[in-house]
């Protein structure tokens, strides 16, 4: 694993802390930590209610990338509560292919280990923005 998908893989780890606030507010079980075209590294964790304030940790990530003027996505690490490495929400897909340097082009850690990575457009079932790039 080279050094930056190191850094990133580190900074999603360090925000793994998952936290109620009873009864009804969970928050931190996934974090997401993205590196965008300028270098710079976004984080986010999962808010899960019971309301409309439910967040994917990609999606809160995404939200922070935005809020700093940034929008273009070129890798991406997602880990879940128990620190695994898992693939982008379903919830997310979209988002993120549009985000991308290119049509799909985001990479993802697969495994942390040997340092498998991804293209999103690899990993995801087709798309129907996909006629739209080829225009």
């Amino acid at each position: 694993m080279d050094r930056i998908w190191h850094s990133l893989y580190k900074e999603a780890k360090n925000r793994i802390n998952t936290k109620e606030i009873p009864p009804f507010i969970e928050y931190g079980s996934n974090s997401c930590a993205i590196l965008t075209t300028k270098n710079n590294i976004y984080t986010g964790t999962s808010i899960i209610s019971n309301t409309n304030l439910n967040s994917t940790a990609e999606r809160s990530a995404i939200t922070n990338m935005l809020n700093n003027g940034e929008s273009q996505i070129t890798r991406i690490v997602i880990l879940n509560e128990l620190e695994e490495l898992i693939k982008p929400s379903t919830d997310c897909l979209e988002c993120l292919l549009e985000l991308g340097t290119e049509f799909g082009g985001i990479d993802i850690l697969l495994d942390a280990k040997d340092g498998t990575t991804a293209k999103l457009i690899d990993v995801v079932p087709p798309w129907w923005g996909t006629y739209r790039n080829k225009k």
